[in-house]
C-alpha cells in the first residue's frame, strides 16, 4: 500500500486556505509520509521565511492510503 501526502497553505490574517495539493511523491509506509511532510513544511517555510512572516501563513498536511484503482463514492 502506498500513501499519499496533502499540503493546505492557510493565512492567519484572513483565515482564507489554498486548495489541498497533492505531494508528487507517494511513500511506503504511514510514518515515511509523515516525515516527508514534516521535512517538506520545514523545507518550504525556510525557503519562503519572509512571506511566511509577513503575511502570517501556516502549511499544513496530512497523509492518505492511496487507492488508484477505486471509484469515488
Amino acid at each position: 500500500m502506498k500513501f499519499i501526502l496533502a499540503f493546505t497553505l492557510c493565512s492567519s490574517i484572513t483565515g482564507l486556505c489554498n486548495t489541498t495539493m497533492i505531494h508528487p511523491d507517494k511513500f511506503d509506509t504511514w510514518s515515511e509520509c509523515v516525515k516527508g511532510g514534516a521535512e517538506e513544511i520545514i523545507r518550504v517555510t525556510e525557503k519562503y521565511e519572509v512571506k511566511f512572516n509577513e503575511q502570517r501563513l501556516v502549511l499544513s498536511y496530512f497523509c492518505n492510503e492511496n487507492h488508484p484503482d477505486k471509484t469515488p463514492t
